[in-house]
Formats: structure tokens, sequence, C-alpha cells
């Protein structure tokens, strides 16, 4: 009972192991020859590639520790009276990763030293997260493609890459994992924060060559780190050394090597691509034992193209086609480490990045077109000092100091006019085709600018069996931001070609005629709305907002029995601004201008103030039933506070947008209207100024409301996500370990944008009629009335999955070492949403326009990036001659697709938000749901749910099956020549899906699938794109060949 009540106590007050921060741990018994254990036995830590040193005693149970120790490999010494000293070599630590090393002393001599090979555990016997590692040895002979280190991540179970969800983010890698979006994970390296706060993601990224190790922990993180509900990525940087040491490269890639994709128009010029990365590292000794110090760069020149559609006028299709681009990166790292005293460490490491593209634009339409296009910039700055101060052989102390400056620029770009039947239509606009987006993109010109200022301090506290770490961190941002959105103008048409209905044979084809000039062009396309920003200002400036944060931990790894371990911990949290409060202000007066205030704070309040309640509590246990340090069933459950939503506070308030023709016109060409539908026609009457074309699209049918005005809810909070695991892992022999993981996540309070429907606000300029249509509010000042766009956090996700993982580490002879890692994950997600952060246009709301309900539900439907499964295999082999064989394969089940009907600005009511490929497998059930769909009786009134309110909509191939599963097998073969002793020059041919399999995956959270999913179109299902584009990772086969020398600097150095 007292060991319940002890055990309940500790769960309120401490967490795990400090799996999360840029360091180690090392942990073990110390047993005589008869398995007692020994106490007050003195064990030294050496590192061997500095000479470093620390020293702590054995517990009375034997149980010794090392906290906050640098990743590395490490010697061993363990001397205890009437006992043999003992020397253990070569004990690799890893980043994030407490190992254990148990050591049987023997009765010897006094002063015998008994020397034997580390036997580390295998199995993770104090740990309950579920985590994986790349080494700097995997990461060096592995093929990457782009050498980007966060495709590390896609290797390990419960990771994928994420959908493009942000302009800035066009030549970035995203990952998704646990089901999640890009957006909300939390990527440190060297213990500070990479995570852009302004629209998520990543910030910045690093030479190859400067990687020491990467950890991704996909479920039960510690009480360290927080602001994430699905995976913290782990980064450490290499370090100097007592020896000299260094690499130089060169790859290259040319179009010359490579095919041609599957969706690519063969008719067409083949896509240009000519890419050469270069770079190179050294690192060495100032002052041996004392200071070292490592510098790596790399660049990245490419001239490529991307993946663009094109409309053929002659055959009334989009053919795919490409369209110039570049990349211009460079990298730089530097780190100095210096040993001031025998008791502290200091270590000062900067980053910077600069790069220069052009690729497509933020797209909403599976394709974009050359001319949406965009030029953007990334510049970024990043130093950081961490102090480690040993205050005695059980206290250790970390101080971090982390600052970050980041530009982005994304001006307007040239040329920007969408390519038209007759020319020079809708110049300098934006236009929407079901298929396509063609001329300047409705995102840019934007910029972004932030600094950041982060402290985080942790102390180790070894105390018996316990290991408490406790702490906090303390983060400033200040952030700017450009954001023209819809400064262009869009205009939102029905039809890619002015007679897709006439070439179904539903109608007749005089009908497609529709302005009765006498030909049939884009001048008879049914325009559905048209949208152009109307701010007072252009383009609209956010130009100073700042948020503080602070988080606070207290955590234990507490070896309750020799084979129990519970990692028990709590995390506080807070932030000035939303999430926890707002920075908008209510206006003093309604009836003048006043640039520093929003209206619509006065009409529907402001945010509640700062929620000073965030805990996020931690349990897990490791726990080895057998006691034979082989097996360990490990589990936890935990409440996590996820990435905050400071970048929708930039939102908040009056965008002002006008929005012209909202209903749209029908999309049968007839005369009159489809019963039901809430959609108006072309008047008919040539050039009439009533109805919107092409040639004047933001006149005529003019909405007196617009669409422009976000409010945050007055009860936006955090997302918050519950996590479950529940796993085995087992070592088998010496050298294989399979590990198993069950989890289960609930995300709740996600950000979703709903048009606001009811209100308790007693103002007079707020009317809301029905609880079930949309609420109008006036501007006083103005007069102008418009929508509500409500940022609430109400959404909701649901990951289930399994992790298996097979690991066989480096064994082998003299001439032939084999190492390899199998990874599978099942699982599935559901969401409310295509994105977990900033809404747009209202998506969110679709279906509950059209039937005119307020039934969030509607909205749950599967994630488009939901693989069922996901298969990775990547190792190394080392053969004979200095050949190393390094293959990576990775196969994954397709993405679900959505139903996309244009006419209706929806996917199909009757279906749930990305299911083709999912409950709708084939062409034919597809058919059997429209079907039921025009069957339904028409919407007549609020909250019939389902009612007909559309078109009539035709069938589609019955022999159609939806979505394109995922196959392609990278490797590297490396040849290597060894020189002047430790010298080692190496040849490297590389191939990229070297079965030139056609892997159709679309890369925006619009059309992950990669196909056509427009149901009306005569071209539904058409691949549009293969994975990654022409270049990418599981595009058409592509040969690379480089060169490569290690250690050149011990030469020039010599």
């Amino acid at each position: 009972m007292r060991w319940l009540l002890h055990l309940s106590l500790v769960a309120v007050l401490s967490s795990a192991l400090f799996a999360q921060l840029p360091v180690s741990t090392l942990n073990g018994t110390v047993t005589d020859p008869q398995g007692a254990a020994i106490a007050n036995a003195k064990v030294i830590l050496l590192s061997q590639a500095t000479g470093e040193s620390r020293e702590t005693t054995s517990s009375d149970r034997g149980f010794y520790t090392f906290a906050n120790v640098p990743p590395g490999d490490y010697t061993l010494k363990v001397e205890s009276p009437t006992f043999a000293p003992a020397e253990l070599k070569d004990i690799r630590l890893e980043v994030g990763r407490a190992s254990t090393v148990d050591v049987k002393l023997a009765v010897g001599k006094v002063g015998q030293m008994v020397t034997v090979q580390a036997e580390e555990a295998m199995v993770q016997r104090t740990q309950s997260e579920v985590q994986g590692i790349v080494t700097a040895g995997t990461i060096e002979n592995i093929p990457l493609n782009g050498r980007n280190f966060l495709e590390l991540a896609f290797l390990l179970p419960g990771n994928r890459p994420a959908t493009n969800f942000d302009p800035t983010k066009t030549n970035t890698l995203e990952v998704s994992s646990a089901g999640a979006f890009g957006r909300g994970g939390n990527i440190t390296i060297d213990g500070g924060d990479n995570n852009d706060e302004v629209v998520g993601g990543t910030l910045s990224n690093l030479p190859e060559d400067s990687v020491r190790e990467f950890q991704i922990a996909t479920n039960r993180f510690t009480a360290e780190v927080g602001r994430s509900g699905s995976s913290i990525i782990n980064i450490v940087t290499k370090s100097g050394a007592n020896d000299y040491h260094g690499s130089g490269f060169i790859f290259f890639r040319h179009k010359a090597l490579q095919g041609l994709p599957a969706t690519f128009d063969k008719t067409q010029p083949a896509p240009h691509f000519a890419r050469e990365q270069f770079g190179g590292s050294v690192g060495g000794p100032i002052k041996r034992d004392r200071a070292w110090w490592f510098v790596s760069t790399e660049y990245r020149n490419q001239g490529h193209a991307v993946s663009v559609g094109e409309r053929n006028f002659a055959a009334d299709s989009i053919i795919g086609s490409s369209a110039p681009a570049f990349v211009h990166d460079y990298l730089l790292t530097g780190r100095v480490d210096f040993k001031p005293t025998t008791q502290d460490s200091l270590a000062v490491r900067y980053i910077f990045n600069r790069s220069l593209d052009i690729d497509n634009g933020s797209l909403r339409k599976p394709q974009g077109t050359a001319a949406n296009r965009q030029s953007s910039l990334n510049r970024f700055n990043s130093p950081l000092v961490d102090w480690t101060r040993v205050i005695s052989p059980q206290v250790v102390n970390s101080l971090i100091f982390h600052g970050d400056w980041f530009l982005n620029s994304i001006p307007a770009f040239s040329p920007d006019n969408p390519v038209t039947n007759p020319l020079g239509l809708a110049a300098g606009n934006e236009i929407r085709f079901p298929s396509l987006q063609d001329g300047a993109n409705f995102r840019i010109p934007q910029s972004t600018k932030f600094k950041r200022y982060q402290i985080r301090d942790t102390l180790s506290w070894v105390m018996g069996s316990h290991t408490l770490r406790f702490g906090g961190e303390w983060q400033h941002l200040d952030t700017y931001a450009l954001f023209d959105l819809y400064g262009s103008g869009s205009i939102f048409t029905t039809e890619d070609f002015a007679g897709d209905v006439c070439r179904h044979g539903s109608v007749s084809a005089a009908l497609c005629d529709r302005n009765q000039d006498g030909s049939v062009n884009d001048l008879d396309i049914p325009i559905a709305l048209a949208l152009q920003s109307a701010a007072p200002t252009r383009p609209p400036v956010v130009p100073f907002y700042p948020n503080s944060y602070f988080g606070a931990f207290i955590q234990d790894d507490w070896k309750a029995k020799s084979n129990l371990t519970l990692n028990l911990g709590l995390r506080w949290e807070v932030d000035d601004v939303l999430g926890d409060a707002s920075n908008l202000h209510k206006c003093p007066t309604l009836t003048d201008p006043d640039n520093t205030c929003e209206f619509i704070e006065n009409v529907l309040g402001t945010h509640e103030g700062k929620d000073l309640k965030q805990f996020g509590p931690r349990l897990g246990f490791a726990w080895d039933p057998l006691k034979h340090g082989e097996t360990v069933i490990r589990g936890g459950l935990e409440a996590l506070l996820n990435g905050r939503i400071l970048p929708l506070a930039a939102f908040g308030g009056s965008t002002c947008h006008n929005l012209f023709n909202p209903g749209g016109p029908a999309a049968d060409c007839s005369a009159t209207p489809v019963p039901g539908s809430f959609q108006p026609v072309f008047d008919g009457t040539p050039g009439s100024p009533t109805t919107p074309t092409l040639t004047s699209p933001f006149t005529g049918g003019g909405s007196v409301f617009g669409i422009g005005i976000n409010h945050i809810d007055n009860k936006a909070k955090h997302p918050y996500v519950q996590q479950f695991t529940l796993g085995l892992q087992q070592q088998v022999g010496q050298n294989w370990v399979v590990s198993a993981d069950g989890i289960h996540n609930f995300g709740q309070r996600f950000i979703l944008g709903r048009l606001l429907r009811s209100t308790t606000s007693s103002s007079p300029d707020v009317t809301c009629t029905n609880g079930f249509d949309p609420c109008t509010v006036t501007d006083p000042l103005t007069g102008r009335s418009d929508v509500v766009t409500e940022i609430q956090s109400v959404a909701r996700s649901w990951y289930d999955a399994l992790l298996v993982s097979l690991q066989k580490r480096p064994t082998g002879w003299r001439n032939l070492r084999w190492g390899f890692n199998v990874n599978y994950t099942l699982s599935k997600t559901f969401n409310y949403s295509n994105d977990d952060q900033i809404p747009f246009n209202g998506a969110e709301d679709a279906v509950n326009l059209i039937f005119r309900s307020n039934n969030l539900e509607l909205e749950k439907g599967y994630s488009p990036t939901d693989e069922r499964h996901r298969l990775v295999l990547y190792g190394v082999v080392e053969l004979p001659w200095n050949l190393a064989i390094s293959p990576i394969w990775t196969f994954s089940s397709h993405v679900p697709m959505d139903s996309s009907v244009p006419a209706l600005n929806a996917r199909l009511p009757i279906l749930k938000r990305n299911a083709l490929g999912r409950e709708i497998s084939n062409g034919a059930e597809l058919n059997n749901a429209i079907d039921v769909w025009n069957a339904l009786p028409v919407c007549s009134g609020v909250n019939q749910i389902p009612c007909h309110a559309g078109p009539i909509l035709g069938h589609v191939d019955p022999n159609l099956h939806f979505g394109d599963d995922f196959n392609s097998l990278d490797l590297r073969v490396t040849k290597s020549w060894t020189l002047f002793g430790e010298q080692k020059f190496q040849f490297i041919g590389e191939v990229f899906n070297l079965f030139n399999i056609a892997n159709i995956r679309g890369f925006n959270n619009n059309n992950y699938s990669g196909f056509l999913n427009d149901i009306t179109s005569p071209e539904f299902n058409k691949p549009l794109r293969t994975a990654g584009g022409f270049f990418g990772s599981g595009g058409p086969r592509a040969f690379q060949f480089a060169l490569r020398n290690v250690f050149l600097a011990e030469i020039l150095l010599r």
C-alpha cells in the first residue's frame, strides 16, 4: 500500500527520461560474480573523441546513472575494493536514448584491469517512448534524394511525407507523424527550436555532413519538451575531436540520367534538370582535451522544371507539361566546444541558410500553370550557446540560449497572365478552373519576418533510484507579415472548357454558346464567383506581432524495482496571445476610422484571456518481466498541448474582400436552373452587364456581402492530444531486436474556421436568424455587411496505429558485414479538415451551407495523408573489395481522394471527405452514390439532411479504381579506396526508383492523391502528377553520381 501511495505522488510531480533533448543517458547495475549489488563502486565515463570524463558512484542497490551526456563513443571504468577493476570500451550513446550497460566485477588482484567489449542492451529497459534513431554512420551511407535531413524521418515507423500547406514551404520537406499534418510537430537542433511559428513546419535545413544523430519520437514524449501532439524530432550536430577529421564531396545529376514521369505528355520537350551539390566538413582540436571546432557547408545549384498543366484548346483537354524552375541553396553550420574547467562544458553553434527558388505556387486545384508559379527567398540565422555544469557527480545543470532570425519574401511573379481563348482575358487575375489554377497566384505577394529568443534550463539530479529533472523554458517571438490574399483577384469557374457538359451529351451543343455570339470559347464558361481584395491599403501588413511563451516541467525516471522503471511527469505551458489570449483590441468608437483596433471585437467580444490551467501529465512504464534484460513491455498515456496557433492571430478582424456573383451559374447549360439549385444562370443576352464573364469578372451581380471578417472565438485554446501506447520490445540472439507498439491518439480543440451561425452578443450590429444560416455583421462606419468566419477550437482527430520494427545491428566477418532495419506501419486517420491551422474560403463548412445545417460531424472524414500500410527497409551491406550497397525500399498503400463537384464548390455532400479509395473503392460504387444524390428530395428548408441542392450528376466509368500505391527502391553503391593510412576516397553511384514504377501522388493538402478529382469532368480520375514531381523521391528512375573524400582535412592540416 505504501508503494502504491509513493507511485501516485510521484505520478503527479515527475516525468520520464529526457529522451527529447540533445543528450544521452547511460545507466546500469554493478554486481559481484554471484549477481549481488555492489554499493559505492567508483564509475568513470570517458569520451573516446575528446578525452572528457565524468565520475559517479553506484547506489546501495548497485545502480548508477550518467545524465546529460553528449552522444558519442565512450569507455566505462568501474572500480571497487576487493574486486578487479573493469573497463568496457566502445559504448555507443545515442541522442535521446537511455542505454543500459550492466557491469559484473570479478574477484582479482589489486591493480589488475579486466578489459571487455561492452555488451549494451539492445532493448530500451528504462524508457517507454516510441522512438527511432538514425546514426551518423547510416546517414553517411544511405541514398537521400536531395540530401535533406528530414527525409530520415520517413525511414522510421509512424512517419510519412506531409502535404505542402504553404507557399513558404515549396522547397522544404515536412513530416506527417501519427497522422498529423506537417505544421504541428516540434523540431529541435542541439536543444534549440527549429519551428516556423508563423505557418508551422521546419525553418532551416542543415548540411547532411553536420548531422551526428537523428531521433524522432512519435509517442510518449517526456515533460522536457512540449507543443507537439504528433512527434518530436531531435537533431544533434557534429563537434570537433582530438583528431582532425573532415570530408569533401560533390554529387551530380542530369536529365540525361533519368526517365520521364508517367503523367508527362511525351510530345512536349523533356523537362530540364541539372543539379550539383558540393561541400564538405572539417573539425579538430583547438587545444587537445580542452577545446574543439567543427564546420560544415553545402551548396545546391539546381536548374530544373516543375510539373504544370496546360490547356489544350484544340482537344479541349488539360495536358501535363513543365515550366522552368531553380533552387540555389547555401547551408553552413559551425560549432566550437570548450572545457574551461573540469566541471564546465560550453558549446557555441551557428547555423546559416539562404535559399532562392522558383516553384509551383500555393495550389487549391489539382494542378497549376506556368503563370501560377512563384519565386521565393528564405534567409535564416541561428546562434546557440549551451553551458553544462557538473555541480556534483549526482547533479548536472544545462542552460541553453538560442536565437533565430528568419526572412521569407515572395514577390509578385511575372509573367502571370492566364492563357485564354480568346487571348487576353482576365489579365493579371487568377482563374480557378475545376482542374487547373491559372494566372497570378492568389497568395502572393507575401513576406514574413520573425525573431525568436529562447532560454531553456534543465537540472538533473540522481537520487538513488530516481533521476529527477526539472526546469523550464522561455521564448519571445516578434513577427511581421505582408499578406495580399486574393489581391490579384480570383475567378472560380464551373468548367475547364466551355462545352464540357455538351461533350457529355446531356444537352444540345448549341446551348453551350451561352452568350450567343456564334462561338463556343472561354467567354461562355460559367463563373461561380469572383473574389478580390478590397483592403484599404494593399498589400495588407501586420507590422508587429509579439508573443511570449513559458513552459515549466518536473520529471523523474524512477527505477521502482530492478526490472521496472516508471516514467512520470508534468508540464505546464502558457502564452501571451492566441491560444491563451488575443492582442486584438476593441475600438474606442465605431464611427471614426481607426487602424489600431478591430470593430468585430466590439460586436462579438474579446478573448476570455489566458488559460493558466494548461497542464500536460505523463505516465509511462518499462517492465522487464523475465529479468533477463532482453524483453521489455512498455506503455503509457499522456496529454499533450499541440503547437501554438499564433499565426491565426494575424487573420483576426476584417480582411476585406469583395465577392461577386456568389451563387454561380448552373452547370447544365440549360436556360433555367436545375430544380432546387440556388445558382442563377447566364442572362442569355449577348454582352449583358448582369452576367460576369472573363472579360469583366468583377462586375455584374455583385454581392452586398463580403467574405472578409475572421473572428477568433472567445474560447479558442491550444489543441490538446491524448496519447495511449502499449508495446513489446524483444531482443533475439545477440544482434536482433523486434518491437511492436499499438498507438491511439485522440486530438481535441484543433482549429477550424466555421461560419458564425449563433451568438450570445447583444450588439445591434450582428444579425443571426435561425442557428443554421450564417449570421451577418454590419460595420457601423461603412455600412458594409459580411458573414463572419469564426476560428474555433472545435475540430478533432483520431489516429490508431500498429508500429512494428525489426532491427539487425551491423555484424559479420572481416569482408562481409551487414545491418538493416525493417519498419512497418498499419494505421488509419480521421479528422475534420484537410489542414489543422489556417482556414480559407469556408471550405470546412461547404456541405453545411448546401444543407443549410450546422452539424460539424458532416465534415468528419479521412485525412488526405491517410496511408493504411507503409513498409520501409533500409540498411548497409559491406562487401569484399571495399564495396558497400545501401538500399532504401519504400512501399505504401494509396492515399484517399475527394469527390469534387465544382458547381457545388464542395464534394459530393452525401460522401465523407476524401471517401474515394476508402468507403468508395471503384466507379460502380461511386455511381451508386450519385444515384442516391440525384434521387434526393429538393432542399426546401433549413437543416434538411440530406437533400438535393444542385445539378443532376452523370455517371462515371464504372470500371475506375481509385488510388495508386507507392513503390520505390533507391540504391547506393560505394567503392572505397584507402589512401595515406586513414584517408578514404569514394566513388558513389545512386539510383532512385530502380524499377521505374509510376507512383501517382500529389503534393498539396487539397488533392494529395495526384488524380483529377472532379467527378463531373470527362477526365475524372486522370493521373496528374507523380510523387516528387519530375525529380523527387518516388519519381521516374534517375541516376546520380558522386565523389567523396573522407578525412581530407587531416591531409591539409598536417
